[in-house]
């Protein structure tokens, strides 16, 4: 865990490992800029920059700046309709499927997972689909969103497949993540958000910019063989890992996802999903959001009480022989943790994202404002 300081962010704050560090409304300008570029109006990619950032505020930088050239090169190629709006498909008392007609889903997922919540409320539950939408960013803000209005939620989606099934040696399956969010007494929800594969392209990516090699059990090779050097990965790991690691579990969850976001939803399966660096075709993701009232089931208040027990007792387990000057967390923790400190401290950008954005303002036209 990182110290929190005092003092405001400030442009170009550096932390001791040489991560520089930048306000919200520096990077918000950047992202507005660079999607204004690809089409989209100011207040769209406000809305964008937001959920880019989420990622990044609570540490989970393979899904915030260093997805941005990507969304920006695939809207200027025409893949990606920065005017698309959500629409209704079919709506009944607790459920409702939307068609996001190719838009951005950081935009358009929002709006989804809103009017899930405000159905929920109204009815004690509420199921959604999406289908024709992109990347949304990180599951765990729309799950949160629900927790924030005082409901449980769930949001689930598929991607492109890199992911292999147990025993097998071509990918078929996204890293297709779940998340998970209930309200708590102490005011943090408790929140899961997690891929279905054994770690998110995302890391492997960094791994990539930082040249470090990657644990064992995350990626395989050309050949669907176990690698450490993150610049052989073609593939990943299911969650868990090979058959004796229990990784058909981590494969079954996976497919779990694809049931909800693909055939529910209108949508492509995983293996029909276009790679984000496809320049031919749309993405054709689907998501899903679940909200409920916790009064639905139980009084909110007794609901608490017992959640807040059980995570106290969860954090006062102790620590296993191996692991002295650690101690037990729940789902959320570290995010909750890195969110504290990069509010504090400002938002890291490691340098290699931060390489790449320079590259993206020089190729389509803008300032680069972020500099060191």
């Amino acid at each position: 865990m990182t110290e929190t300081a005092s003092a405001a962010p400030t442009s170009g704050h550096h932390e001791p490992d040489g991560v520089p560090r930048f306000t919200p409304e520096q990077l918000t300008d950047f992202i507005v800029a660079a999607l204004g570029q690809a089409g989209l109006g100011a207040e769209p990619a406000t809305v964008a920059a937001r959920m880019l950032l989420n990622a990044d505020r609570r540490g989970v930088d393979s899904h915030g700046m260093a997805r941005l050239a990507g969304f920006v090169r695939r809207m200027r190629a025409g893949l990606i309709d920065p005017d698309a709006t959500l629409t209704i498909v079919n709506e009944h008392p607790a459920t409702v499927a939307f068609d996001a007609h190719n838009g951005l889903g950081l935009i358009l997922a929002p709006q989804a997972m809103a009017r899930c919540i405000a159905k929920a409320e109204e009815m004690g539950i509420c199921l959604a689909t999406v289908r024709n939408s992109n990347h949304f960013g990180i599951a765990g803000t729309y799950a949160l969103m629900a927790a924030e209005h005082g409901l449980g939620g769930m949001a689930m989606t598929n991607a492109s497949p890199l992911v292999v099934p147990t025993f097998g040696a071509a990918p078929r399956l996204g890293t297709n993540p779940i998340a998970f969010a209930v309200p708590t007494g102490s005011g943090q929800p408790l929140i899961l958000d997690m891929s279905t594969s054994a770690v998110a392209w995302g890391k492997i990516e960094i791994a990539r910019r930082a040249g470090l090699p990657i644990p064992p059990g995350w990626g395989l090779d050309a050949d669907a063989q176990p690698t450490t050097d993150p610049t052989q990965v073609k593939m990943l790991q299911p969650l868990g890992g090979d058959r004796t690691t229990c990784g058909h579990k981590g494969y079954g969850l996976g497919l779990m996802v694809d049931v909800f976001c693909g055939p529910l939803a209108g949508a492509g399966w995983s293996r029909q999903i276009a790679r984000s660096t496809n320049t031919e075709r749309s993405a054709g993701i689907g998501h899903m959001f679940l909200a409920w009232r916790i009064d639905a089931f139980r009084d909110p208040d007794e609901f608490n009480a017992t959640l807040d027990e059980i995570i106290a007792d969860l954090r006062a387990t102790p620590v296993a022989a191996g692991h002295e000057g650690e101690h037990v967390c729940v789902p959320g923790d570290p995010e909750a943790e890195a969110e504290r400190v990069n509010r504090d401290l400002g938002i890291p950008v490691r340098p290699g994202v931060l390489k790449e954005l320079r590259a993206l303002s020089d190729e389509i036209g803008i300032p680069y404002t972020l500099d060191r």
